[in-house]
Parts: structure tokens; sequence; C-alpha cells
């Protein structure tokens, strides 16, 4: 009897969020599946069109592209682990004015994506900051029109993740080298090691799973990456991603080609996480 009480005092508290969870996020999960397989116009009847949206998907150049743009942003979080790694590895330890320093290499990501893009819209304009630093330097055939050339608009627009999001990485990199102990490295320094045997054999190793859920996450980052490309180029010039695209098509009243976009994005990102939480239970 004092379990059933118990039960049943749980299953009172816990009904009203599992109400609220069906609602709003299994039905519309299911309705948007469903509506993936129409043309409807977010009004009106919905006419089923079989798998029609979902073949324009796989075969439509232009929208197989907007996946290759992804690519750029996957890229740009290899110089981002680099960096984010080297700095957390050099400052490894303790100092006065540690957490400000923290603060500062943290801020970028915490900026708003409206300022970011911003800054970089300055930045990579033709008469703007990176050309007139070129300029100075002597470099003036390195200098382009980097938001009006086809050929590098992506890389650009990709780079500047490096710039936010290594802070990030650095805080997480940082606290799992604080976490080993010091008696590895005193030992390490015995046994004669180098600095680079001790990245090698003790930093590395420690940071592993760390560095694997950033992977994971750049990775899921990537297909969803809008705000950034959406606000400098509105998805022109060859910018365009899977939610920039999801997003216009719902401006043109193609909700059941936006619905088969996000189920397909959505099962990108789910297996992603599903691998993520396959390896890294197999790595404990």
């Amino acid at each position: 009897m004092k379990h059933l009480r118990r039960n049943l005092f749980i299953a009172a508290f816990l009904i009203l969020p599992l109400i609220h969870l069906i609602i709003f996020s299994y039905v519309p999960i299911i309705g948007n599946f469903v509506i993936s397989f129409t043309d409807w116009k977010g009004f009106g009847e919905l006419n089923f069109i079989g798998l029609r949206n979902y073949k324009k998907l796989f075969t439509n150049t232009e929208y197989i592209s907007m996946f290759k743009n992804c690519l750029w942003y996957m890229l740009a979080a290899v110089p981002q682990f680099v960096f984010a790694f080297f700095l957390a590895v050099v400052i490894n330890g303790k100092f006065r004015g540690m957490n400000v320093f923290k603060g500062i290499l943290i801020l970028p990501y915490l900026l708003n994506g409206v300022i970011v893009s911003t800054i970089f819209i300055i930045f990579f304009q033709n008469s703007g900051s990176l050309n007139a630093i070129l300029g100075a330097l002597g470099l003036e055939s390195m200098q382009h029109k980097w938001l009006q050339d086809l050929k590098i608009v992506n890389p650009a627009i990709a780079s500047i993740s490096i710039w936010r999001y290594y802070g990030l990485n650095f805080i997480m990199f940082f606290g799992a080298l604080q976490a080993i102990p010091e008696e590895l490295y005193e030992a390490a320094l015995l046994d004669g090691c180098t600095k680079w045997d001790e990245i090698r054999y003790i930093s590395v190793p420690f940071i592993k799973k760390v560095l694997f859920i950033n992977i994971i996450l750049s990775i899921s980052g990537s297909i969803q990456v809008f705000e950034i490309p959406y606000i400098m180029k509105n998805g022109s010039d060859g910018t365009l991603t899977p939610v920039i695209q999801i997003q216009q098509s719902m401006m043109t009243n193609r909700v059941g080609f936006a619905a088969a976009l996000s189920v397909l994005v959505f099962v990108i990102v789910l297996i992603v996480i599903t691998l993520q939480r396959t390896l890294v239970k197999e790595e404990e």
C-alpha cells in the first residue's frame, strides 16, 4: 500500500509534464512528418504527393549544394579545436586573473549573432578591415571581394565560427586538463618526458572524450547553421544552408517542402547524437 501511494504520488507530479511533452513536442513532430508528404501551402487542404518533396531534395543540385556548404562549417572546426587545445595546454595551471582571462576568451561565444554578423560584414567588405590589413602588409594580391566571390564566400563565412566558438572549446579542454592529477606530470618529468610526450601520452588521452563530444556538436551544429549566413547573405551567392532554405520555403508558402527538409535535418542530427552516445559508451 505504501509503495502504491508513493507511485501514485510520483505519477501525479509527472502527468502534467508528460502531457506538455506530448502536446508540444511529439504531436508537432508527427504532424510535421505527415505534412512532409504533402504540397500544403500553410492553408487549405492537405494534398498528399508521396515522396515528391524528398525526391526533390536528393535530386535537385541546388538543394544538394546546401548540404555541401555545411562541410565548410565542419572543416572550420579543425583549426578551432587546434587553437583552443593549444591555448588550454599553454595556460594549464593556476595564476592570478585566470577567471578574467577565461571571460575574455568566452566573450565571442556570448555575443548575439546579429552583433557578430555586423562585425564581420564590416571586416569582410571590399573596403573593410581585412583588405585594409592586407594592403598595409603589402599583400594586395591577397585582397578579395570576400562576400561576393562565389569561390570563397562560404569558407569566409564559415571561418567566423573559429573566432566565435574557440573560447567555448577552450573552456571545455581547460576543464578536462585541470582534472588531470599533478602526480602524472611529476612522474613524467622524473622519467625525462618532453612537453610533447606529456601532451601525447597524458593530456590527449584525458581530453579524448571532451574532444569527441565537441566534434559531434560541431557536426550537428554545422547541419543546423542559420544565424550568421542568413544575416550576412540571406542564403544568396551560394551560401544557402538547410535551415535558411526551411525559412525561405515557409515564407513562400511551400510548407510541405519545408516540412520534408526539416525532417531530413532532424534525422541527420538524430543519427549524429545517437552515434555520439554509442561511441561514448564504448569508450567508457
